[in-house]
């Protein structure tokens, strides 16, 4: 990591510990209004319309049965709001709570500025209360010593998206390993259609689809059981960001530079084989028509290598330390997960909001929901990949930094436009996230 960068985390972490320790309250805790309600700040990087009508939709239900409260949601893009919430916490103006992902919880837990959360845990009805397919979701939310700093909301996972008529023209099956990836990938690029998407900007994009092989080839950023030992650039590793490079001749000239908007609108077109993303691109394809959707099947990542897995998609909740209402914060909190208001919550976009809670996950609700009935295939693959997706850099507390300065796909970005071999930019990235741990 470039010695600026490490200098303005350190003093960003600093400032924020000391502003709480001053007691200086955040902007989500600042008082009441003019009625004399308490006011609480909740902050969300989801844009979607509908996911944002949602969190509003919960939000006034809260609010008519705790009329003393009134709950401010702030939008704020994922893009943007990592740097937000770091010059919150500076100025020591930080939302009482606020959606995130466990990565970016395990960084700010590393800084000491979250709350603890066990008692709302408590309430929901304890860890038992989480699905066993969110079951490393929750053990990546809690500390060492048990303690919860984090509450899994939803997740999700990546997966190999195929163009089924390209994939049956070609004559061939959905792969299961790299050998049948590359196989189909060149198979179906002549003319003006292309294999397979590989983005290497970067991007979050880029991120998820290259950790996702990484994890297929039996490698990962750290090791799990040392978290401060980085395996960014271990042999399997290595291999996965050479292999992510030579799958990238089968993808369209200039695709290398999209992020997700681009990748999303270049599958709708008919002329993309194949795509490692997340389960969240059927919205997309959904949005684009039933007969570009129809088109489309999933399956699991292929592996490699005994590896497997992709990469987890997850929103969190986590509450910041200096509140004057933290009652309240933590109140507000659980109600997300009382079972009416999450069953609303998960299912106005099933293909991306897979439900963390047990006693939601196998409601007859959800499970007759037409929405979800009509994802059936993706859903297979998802809860197939669930037990073994991951979040990179977990458990390592600096995950949320190296996610928001987009390490993986700088690897990716340094092979791919820079010409740059495997090893030394997988080197170059792993020194980067050395030096920040130090």
């Amino acid at each position: 990591m470039p010695r600026r960068t490490r200098k303005y985390i350190a003093a960003s972490i600093a400032i924020a510990i000391g502003v709480l320790a001053t007691g200086c309250s955040n902007s989500g805790s600042g008082g009441g209004d003019s009625n004399g309600k308490i006011q609480l700040q909740f902050w969300n990087p989801e844009t979607d319309e509908a996911e944002v009508a949602v969190f509003n939709k919960i939000i006034s239900a809260y609010e008519a049965d705790n009329p003393n409260v009134d709950v401010k949601l702030v939008t704020i893009p994922w893009s943007d709001i990592y740097a937000k919430w770091q010059t919150a916490l500076q100025s020591g103006k930080a939302p009482d709570a606020t959606i995130g992902s466990v990565s970016f919880g395990a960084s700010f837990e590393e800084q000491g500025v979250l709350e603890p959360l066990n008692d709302v845990v408590d309430k929901i009805g304890g860890e038992d209360a989480f699905a066993d397919s969110a079951s490393s979701l929750a053990e990546l939310s809690k500390t060492k010593d048990g303690d919860w700093f984090n509450l899994p909301l939803v997740h999700n996972s990546v997966v190999l998206w195929y163009n089924k008529p390209m994939l049956e023209a070609a004559g061939l099956q959905p792969p299961k390993t790299w050998d049948e990836l590359e196989a189909a990938a060149k198979a179906m690029t002549h003319g003006d259609q292309y294999g397979i998407l590989i983005p290497s900007s970067t991007s979050q994009v880029t991120n998820q689809s290259l950790y996702s092989l990484i994890l297929a080839n039996g490698g990962d950023v750290v090791d799990r059981n040392h978290p401060d030992t980085v395996t960014f650039d271990s042999k399997e590793s290595v291999e996965a960001l050479d292999f992510y490079a030579k799958l990238a001749k089968y993808s369209p000239p200039g695709s290398g530079g999209y992020d997700r908007p681009e990748a999303q609108a270049a599958m709708s077109t008919g002329k993309l084989g194949m795509f490692i993303y997340g389960s969240w691109m059927e919205s997309a394809l959904a949005a684009a028509g039933p007969d570009v959707a129809k088109d489309f099947g999933v399956v699991p990542v292929p592996t490699n290598n005994g590896g497997g897995g992709a990469f987890m998609g997850n929103l969190s909740v986590f509450a910041f330390k200096g509140g004057q209402h933290v009652k309240e914060t933590k109140d507000f909190l659980s109600y997300f997960y009382d079972p009416k208001n999450y069953e609303d919550l998960v299912l106005v976009n099933p293909a991306s909001f897979f439900p963390v809670l047990k006693s939601v996950q196998d409601s007859d609700t959800y499970k007759n929901d037409e929405k979800v009935k009509s994802i059936s295939e993706l859903s297979d693959a998802v809860t197939t990949t669930l037990p073994k997706a991951w979040v990179f850099g977990l458990p390592n507390p600096h995950a949320g930094e190296w996610e928001g300065l987009n390490l993986i796909a700088k690897a990716a970005t340094d092979v791919i436009e820079q010409g740059q071999s495997p090893q030394d930019a997988a080197k170059a990235v792993a020194d980067e996230m050395r030096d920040s741990i130090k």
